[in-house]
């Protein structure tokens, strides 16, 4: 199941030893008294030089006393006593364990990374998987362990959720969240710094495990960004994994390193990644918590067209209002499913749109009218999702339940989904608790939420439908980056760039204004005229670049203003000569670039240039390699991506051209991972439609080289 072959023992031990185990109240203390209530049916040894006896159990002192190799051992110590500890469990052949406590590379400190990279040399050495540090540790309601802190619910039941979290503290509102809706749960997993067993390699154990039939993670950052991918890549195809990713903001990615000592990574690199392998990510715990429970208790659906059913007209304005954030198709009805309708409740006078307004309770409350309706609406072939609105209450009224009653009688037989939306949070404490798991019908508990959990619900079932594309990158340009860091020219970039198809502006490099002159006349006038500099990387801003040069005279004079003005601003770079460049008249300008993500590497970005990226923030963002399809969908997820069709009477651009030079782009940057920082061609103009496009401007950024080892830190 996964690459750590001891993964077994971590997640269904037969022994646990608890060292640091305690009659008081602390860590230990308490860890131990978890594992007693929750019925774990396998051997306990509490381990404690200090004590003979814990509540009831012989106590050892050591793990070398004990009277069998356990299958886990959770080490509730404080971080300078816990490398003893493990260094014994190696040694004794424990295949997994537990490390609970702060002070590794949480700490951001060299002493801490230290202690983390010998954790880690030892695990490897005795193969032992093990969870933390820095972590909660590890519950299964489905499987009856606790070796754990954390708090679990009087009330949580077990069933198909597995929670994985980096956080420990979000673990206890997951399962709070999730105890008050009835959602039951197979693991919940504090995984911590994740110095050995890391996020990816739960999710594939998880994929494969038969009790668990949505994977809900709390994600902070990678270590390892590719096995990540291609880890998530499987695992959707098998089942729902729901993520909510912490570290999205400035201050949350620094949060992050203090927390777990885990690089967040960018925020645009995970979302491109959850999109390209279907995991629904989400935007706070309740909304976790909603999906994970749509997932477990509903039914794909074939499509997503989306019907509700309300009986308030305040209902359906709010629906409609809270769609423009969520962006559910709710199509109209047929002319024949408003007439059914019209008859079932006695309604002449006017349409019904949707969301659907039955005109009050009593219309719809009325013998078996709304089993009339659902069926009607279940039945039509342009509808594939059901939604019924109501405002559930904690204690349900007689009609009420004759309307649940209804629809519960319907989900046995209806041909496509169901669920209700509540349009009452925090409601499911009370007699709805248990509706969903005996119905099949999922109750959302909130009117924004639920209807996000829909989308992700419709989302993810596309995913699961469409065929799985191949990503791997056609044969490109192979890049050696010169030694030194900095940036290539504009000149340099734009040949190397040019080797992989992709099409640049005619252009020449003049080393005097002679050339220059030589080179426009080829050209045809007018030209622009650019200052060729490794060290200049921003041209414009040392006045290095002119356009427009109509004449020879003009290109010539031009050729030596530009030395001039870079030479008065950077007087000691190294200047190759001057591009001369025909100028593109007819484009629209798109910038099409790649950044380093620490955890993922390549990421490219594809936006309308100008003010679109820079003010407005219009782009979108794709782990390469990218197919045809990746780059048409990045395009409609632009706000200004109507331009490019003619907008207002414009020319339509060459949309064909565009995605076949970014889609190159994308293989040249998967080829050449590592080898540089940033890419960027800005402007690639977009000419009209069958003309093609041509970059007009290029930059390579290369990476730093590597500095000296400073005194504390690992190499």
């Amino acid at each position: 199941m996964s690459r750590n072959a001891n993964l077994q023992a971590l997640l269904q031990p037969s022994s646990v030893a608890v060292v640091g185990a305690s009659p008081r109240a602390g860590t230990g203390g308490r860890i131990l008294g978890n594992v007693l209530a929750s019925g774990f049916q396998g051997a306990v040894y509490p381990v404690n030089p200090n004590y003979t006896e814990v509540r009831g159990r012989p106590c050892y002192p050591s793990i070398e006393g004990l009277p069998e190799v356990p299958d886990c051992v959770v080490v509730a110590l404080p971080a300078a006593r816990v490398l003893e500890v493990m260094e014994e469990a190696v040694a004794a052949g424990v295949p997994s364990g537990i490390v609970v406590a702060e002070g590794f590379a949480d700490g951001d400190t060299p002493a801490g990374r230290r202690r983390q990279a010998e954790l880690q040399r030892m695990a490897a050495a005795g193969g032992m998987a093990v969870t933390g540090p820095c972590c909660m540790g590890v519950a299964s309601l489905r499987y009856g362990f606790a070796n754990s802190y954390f708090s679990i619910p009087q009330d949580a039941v077990p069933g198909g959720v597995s929670l994985v979290s980096q956080s420990g503290g979000l673990t206890n509102a997951v399962t709070e969240l999730g105890a008050s809706r009835n959602i039951g749960f197979n693991y919940m997993i504090s995984s911590g710094n994740e110095a050995v067993v890391e996020m990816a390699d739960y999710i594939e154990y998880l994929a494969d495990d038969p009790e668990t039939r949505v994977i809900a993670c709390i994600m902070e950052g990678a270590k390892d960004g590719a096995r990540l991918r291609r880890v998530l890549a499987a695992a959707t195809r098998k089942k729902p994994v729901v993520v909510l990713k912490l570290g999205r903001t400035e201050s949350g990615r620094q949060a992050t390193v203090a927390h777990t000592g885990t690089l967040a990574g960018r925020q645009e690199a995970y979302a491109a990644l959850f999109r390209e392998t279907g995991v629904a990510l989400v935007d706070s715990l309740d909304e976790l918590v909603e999906t994970a429970g749509l997932f477990l208790h509903g039914r794909l659906p074939a499509g997503g067209r989306v019907v509700f059913l309300t009986i308030s007209g305040g209902a359906t304005a709010l629906i409609s209002d809270v769609n423009a954030v969520a962006g559910l198709q709710c199509p109209a009805l047929s002319p024949a499913v408003n007439a059914k309708l019209q008859e079932i409740l006695g309604v002449s006078d006017r349409p019904f749109s949707n969301p659907i307004d039955t005109v009050g309770m009593p219309r719809i409350e009325q013998g078996t009218n709304l089993a009339s309706v659902l069926d009607t609406l279940l039945r039509d072939d342009g509808i594939d999702l059901v939604g019924m609105a109501l405002s559930v209450k904690r204690t349900t009224a007689p009609g009420q339940q004759k309307l649940l009653d209804q629809v519960a009688a319907c989900a046995k037989t209806a041909p496509k989904p169901m669920f209700v939306l509540s349009l009452a949070s925090n409601s499911l404490a009370g007699d709805c608790r248990t509706f969903s798991g005996e119905t099949g019908v999922p109750i959302l508990e909130d009117v924004a939420g639920g209807m996000k959990a829909v989308r992700k619900l419709v989302d993810y079932a596309a995913f699961r439908g469409r065929e799985r594309r191949s990503r791997t990158p056609a044969a490109s340009v192979d890049f050696h980056p010169p030694d030194g860091a900095g940036a290539l020219t504009e000149y340099d970039s734009k040949r190397i760039l040019a080797r992989t198809g992709i099409a640049m502006t005619r252009e020449g490099l003049a080393e005097v204004p002679e050339q220059a002159v030589e080179i426009a006349g080829s050209l045809g006038h007018p030209v622009a005229l650019k200052v060729q500099s490794p060290d200049v990387p921003h041209k414009s801003d040392a006045g290095g670049v002119h356009l427009g040069a109509a004449t020879a005279e003009e290109v010539e004079t031009a050729y030596l203003r530009v030395i001039r003005n870079v030479k008065a601003v950077h007087p000691h770079a190294r200047i190759d000569g001057v591009l001369v460049q025909e100028m593109v008249s007819d484009g629209l300008e798109v910038i099409v670039g790649m950044v380093h993500d620490p955890q993922f590497g390549p990421l490219v970005m594809l936006g309308l240039g100008g003010v679109y990226v820079e003010v407005f923030q219009d782009a979108a963002f794709r782990l390469p390699p990218l197919d045809e399809q990746d780059v048409r969908e990045m395009l409609a997820e632009l706000r200004g991506g109507a331009l490019l069709s003619g907008l207002r009477g414009g020319k339509p651009r060459d949309v064909d051209a565009l995605v076949q030079c970014v889609v190159r782009f994308g293989d040249f940057v998967a080829c050449n991972a590592g080898r540089f920082t940033a890419v960027e061609m800005n402007p690639v103009m977009v000419r009209p439609q069958g003309h093609g496009v041509a970059v007009a401007d290029a930059l390579i950024t290369l990476p730093d080289p590597p500095g000296p080892v400073q005194e504390g830190e690992l190499p």
